[in-house]
């Protein structure tokens, strides 16, 4: 399983504060996700229950003035929609995942449909609506192909078609099968026909083994990879790295775009065929975040919070990316264009991201004008929005799914589950038309009937008009459209020529001359295609290398990167092309990468003892290309030790410590991926000790870790270097930097692990332990478990998670904290495990472990004040009044807390906690020590005159620690006077803050902390 991404608290108090249940469509997988406390679960299943079915009314959606939205179908012509596409005759064909979320519906049986809908007297709602087949299992896309329809229905893509015209499938086919079945976010989705003439899908994340009964004998590992599919042929390939989710666009010029939950925007920067099994490559994912307001970033719902028992803390930001969608129509305004939605389930809304150029790859931004709204957000808790397209006449379509719990089974705690129908809403579904209110075009569907109409649709301002074209001119062969390509490759629309272009190869019927012109285009997209087209390695391509060279020095940055790619298959020596490359563009990460993708091994090597040599140049490299460009040479087995030798000879000359470090970083890690088993040359063992003497701690850090991984034994000049390294680590007097720098060294030390363990004490500055703490982790099994955890209340909060991760990753030490916890050496509030850490002592250690495990924990809750929460939930008004709360936040809070410019910045500032939810915020009021964030355990100092203070620990220097106590204020101690310094394992916010408070004064108390939201258009 991937590990993915682990998401620090975005907005943490004494307790962490919680945040909406997640009714998520193709539900968050556990081990990408973070933190959930689950006590209130009573008033959490009636919220999940509860909530009459509205009528489909458009007056609930926050949109642009200029847009407008109406309904264009609803239940029951359409249930549960999550995937739509038109034919060539303009009938929308929608995937109705009817049997979420178990892929089987009540009864026990495949329950997905797909559903013909048509709007046939064209007053903008559907008035005809048929199933056209049933029965399927976990229906997620829908692509037309051949007079009928390609449905993605893991583990299936299916064939389906109506032969006899009454709008039902009466042919049933398997196209593809083999994909894994598993929780329903990392299902096959996403199935779209390409500028290449192949459908393209998203894996989803679950993988499978792929196989065609079309093309037999074949089998694909579809592993981490996107697919193609070419249905005639039965073949399949594997596309490029995937983004793990539910959604997939490409825009007008056939780049990529995808989504991951709380991965919100990616783009496929390279693919597979760019870097599969080449060395030079470095070890990154070619699909990558390019969100400029962060990858979980943050969303402005305007729906009511209701709790959420998995994952609070991504409360206003996404937690449930999924279903994506582009205005793919040229006739909208230009402030809509180039941009992307994805929709977010949790926060009942669609965020767009502007998707603007950045050198070889994209940033995704907010509008200007949408910097803290949405695109569009519902008021309806049960709105679901799952993803958009662009319909033939140019309008959006929204699908809304309409559940009231979508969230997979076996992410909702158990006595939530037992509580709730979570099928609830499968009877509904709304599909939404959005438009420009001052739309300048007719909705008229245009004829693709005959060959003119569909070489002229190639050129058409809708993206649905040029592909829908293309593909019915490949369908039926398209050789009487010769002519028309012809001209088409002449027109002045880019798109037009390069919709002719692609169709032209895929018909087999591009030139070298035709090729040329598209390498020569005006257009930068038309030309970056066709470099995609190109094959050096096909004779007749050969006599295009002149010009594909030419290419290197684009005045685009991505046409650029595909020369580079496309050089990859010369049969000639380009060896300074691919030099020439790397010097322009090693600023640019993914030129730079495509180029070690590219040059052969021998052509890395030239270039890196070139570019090394010329340390003017080296030295002003940023320090990432010259690590991937030493990784790219040590990791291949091909290039000698001379290769990484002779500029590790430069490293003793002139080239700046930055420059040296990233080389020497590089090579470790080259050398970790390439498993060289030869003996180093006695002139490179002589070269190294000679390296090492001259070596400050940092680098001779990392020349031993280089010598270790090329088996070099003695460590070089050792001896006398860790004699030094232990006394400067231990001496006080020394700064911060020199102690930690000395502490590394001591990765090389045998003997080492004492003294690095009597380093982790608040005695000694952050950056000290620190360094000790990661300095131990490299050493791996020198350390006990127990040994760590007795080190557990002198730590520095800022490091108690990474010490955290260690002692669960390693199942060795997992008997140690379960001690700790029995003990009370150790609270469950001060872990504040959330529910992956959980279920790693729970279900991911020994049985002995887990059942000692569950005696503190559960998937559903820990609590400290449980029934103290349960009892004031039962009493807490509906409402409150924001005014009155203020005077109680004042009298409460305000010591200590800070919302809407009141109080002192103690414990967290509550300005940003409008969007959790009322009994969220109730259970962090009642119970601070829930669940602490570790920069709010109150520490206790005691000095070696006798006294004690408590307070938090606030960010300190290496000379002294600093208390922020109740009111602000702060106690100053040098660490020199420091007896001891521990954590008191609670918060610093006493429990029992209802003493003396009705249940209205809480409400009102929350209806403050929850104004900023109210107040907001």
């Amino acid at each position: 399983a991937r590990t993915g991404r682990r998401v620090g608290r975005l907005a943490a108090g004494p307790a962490a504060l919680l945040s909406p249940i997640s009714p998520i469509p193709f539900s968050i997988r556990p081990w990408h996700l973070h933190p959930v406390r689950c006590d209130l679960l009573p008033f959490a299943a009636w919220l999940l229950c509860t909530g009459l079915q509205a009528a489909p009314d458009p007056s609930v959606f926050r949109l642009d003035a200029t847009l407008e939205i109406s309904l264009w179908a609803a239940e029951p012509d359409v249930v549960d929609p999550v995937a739509i596409a038109w034919d060539e005759h303009g009938r929308a064909f929608v995937a109705e995942c009817r049997d979420y979320p178990y892929g089987v519906g009540p009864d026990g049986r495949a329950g997905s449909t797909v559903r013909l809908l048509e709007d046939r007297d064209a007053d903008g709602r559907v008035d005809h609506s048929t199933v056209f087949a049933q029965n399927i299992s976990y229906a997620t896309a829908v692509q037309p192909w051949r007079g009928g329809l390609l449905v993605a229905a893991a583990p299936d893509i299916l064939f389906l078609k109506d032969t006899d015209g009454d709008g039902k499938a009466d042919v049933r086919e398997v196209i593809v099968t083999g994909f894994t079945r598993g929780v329903s976010d990392s299902l096959v989705n996403g199935l779209r026909f390409g500028l290449d003439g192949r459908v393209h899908g998203a894996n989803g994340g679950n993988g499978g083994r792929l196989s065609s009964p079309r093309r037999p004998g074949t089998l694909l590992p579809l592993e981490e990879d996107d697919f193609a599919l070419d249905p005639d042929t039965g073949w399949i390939g594997r596309t490029g790295r995937t983004g793990g989710g539910f959604g997939l666009v490409f825009d007008d010029w056939g780049r990529a775009f995808t989504t991951y939950n709380i991965d919100h925007i990616q783009h496929r920067f390279l693919d597979r065929t760019d870097y599969a099994d080449r060395v030079g490559f470095p070890p990154v994912s070619p699909t990558a975040s390019i969100s400029d307001h962060g990858d979980m970033a943050r969303i402005f719902p305007v729906s009511e919070a209701v709790t959420r028992p998995n994952h609070p803390e991504q409360s206003g930001h996404f937690s449930a990316a999924g279903g994506m969608g582009r205005i793919a129509d040229r006739r909208w305004d230009p402030r809509w264009q180039d941009s992307v939605f994805v929709c977010d389930v949790v926060g009942n809304l669609v965020h767009r991201d502007v998707i603007r150029p950045a050198g070889s790859g994209f940033v995704a931004s907010r509008a200007d004008d949408e910097r803290e709204r949405e695109f569009l957000a519902c008021t309806d808790p049960h709105f679901r929005p799952v993803g958009l397209e662009t319909g033939p006449d140019g309008a959006l379509y929204l699908l809304d799914m309409q559940r009231d719990v979508i969230e997979h089974p076996d992410y909702i705690p158990s006595k939530v589950r037992e509580k709730i129908d979570v099928r609830a809403g499968s009877d509904r579904g709304r599909i939404w038309r959005i438009r420009p209110r001052a739309k300048t075009w007719e909705d008229r569907m245009p004829s693709l009937q005959t060959t003119t109409d569909r070489v002229s649709a190639l050129s058409h301002p809708n993206a649905w008009q040029r592909l829908t074209a293309q593909r019915l001119l490949l369908e039926s062969g398209g050789q009487d459209a010769l002519p028309g390509l012809l001209r088409m490759r002449a027109q002045v629309e880019p798109l037009g020529r390069l919709h002719a272009l692609w169709t032209l190869e895929r018909l087999g019927q591009l030139s070298t001359d035709q090729l040329r012109q598209a390498l020569e285009d005006p257009a930068p997209g038309v030309r970056e295609n066709g470099l995609r087209i190109v094959r050096l390695k096909q004779p007749g391509h050969a006599p295009l290398l002149p010009l594909v060279r030419q290419r290197l020095s684009d005045s685009d940055p991505r046409v650029r990167m595909r020369a580079v790619l496309a050089l990859a298959e010369s049969p000639s020596a380009v060896t300074e092309a691919f030099e020439a490359a790397f010097r322009r563009d090693a600023g640019d990460p993914w030129i730079r990468r495509s180029v070690l993708a590219a040059a052969p091994a021998t052509d890395r090597a030239v270039i890196a003892d070139h570019v090394v040599s010329d340390v003017p140049f080296a030295n002003g490299l940023p320090a990432e290309a010259l690590s991937e460009l030493a990784a790219s040479i040590a990791a291949d087995t091909t290039v000698p030790h001379a290769g990484f030798l002779k500029p590790l000879e430069t490293l003793s000359g002139r080239l700046s410590r930055d420059g040296r470090m990233a080389w020497l970083d590089g090579t470790l890690r080259g050398l970790a991926r390439s498993h060289r088993n030869s003996p180093w040359p006695e002139s490179l063992r002589t070269h190294w000790t000679t390296l090492c003497h001259a070596a400050d701690d940092a680098e001779l850090s990392l020349l031993w870790k280089v010598a270790r991984q090329g088996g070099v034994s003695p460590l070089p000049g050792s001896a006398t270097r860790l004699t030094d390294a232990r006394r400067r680590a231990t001496e006080a007097s020394q700064s911060a930097a020199v102690r930690a720098g000395a502490i590394r060294v001591l990765e090389g030390d045998p003997d080492g692990t004492d003294l690095l363990l009597s380093l982790l004490d608040g005695r000694h500055p952050e950056e000290v332990q620190r360094a000790a703490l990661e300095t131990l982790r490299e050493r791996g099994e020198s350390v006990s478990g127990a040994a760590l955890i007795g080190r557990w209340r002198e730590l520095e909060p800022g490091l108690r998670p990474r010490m955290l991760q260690w002692l669960l990753e390693k199942r060795a030490f997992h008997e140690a904290l379960l001690d700790a916890l029995e003990q009370k050496r150790i609270t469950v509030g001060e872990l504040n495990l959330d529910l992956e850490q959980r279920r790693r002592l729970l279900r991911g250690s020994t049985a002995p472990i887990g059942r000692r495990a569950s005696r503190f924990w559960g998937d559903e809750e820990y609590s400290n004040r449980r029934a103290v929460v349960t009892d004031w939930l039962a009493k807490l008004p509906t409402h409150g009044e924001a005014t009155r709360g203020q005077r109680v936040f004042q009298e409460s809070c305000a010591s200590c807390h800070r919302c809407a410019g009141i109080g002192q910045k103690v414990g967290p500032d509550l300005s940003g906690v409008a969007h959790r939810s009322v009994e969220d915020l109730l259970g962090n009021i009642l119970d601070p020590n829930m669940a602490i964030n570790p920069g709010f355990v109150a520490y206790q100092a005691e000095t070696r005159d006798g006294e004690s203070h408590v307070g938090l620990l606030s960010p300190s220097s290496p000379e002294s620690i600093t208390l922020v106590q109740a009111a602000g204020h702060t106690v100053v101690i040098p660490r020199r006077d420091l007896l001891r310094l521990t954590s008191t394992g609670s918060s610093l916010m006493p429990e029992g803050l209802e003493g003396g408070r009705s249940p209205q004064d809480l409400r009102d108390l929350i209806a403050f902390l929850q104004a900023p939201v109210r107040s907001k258009p």
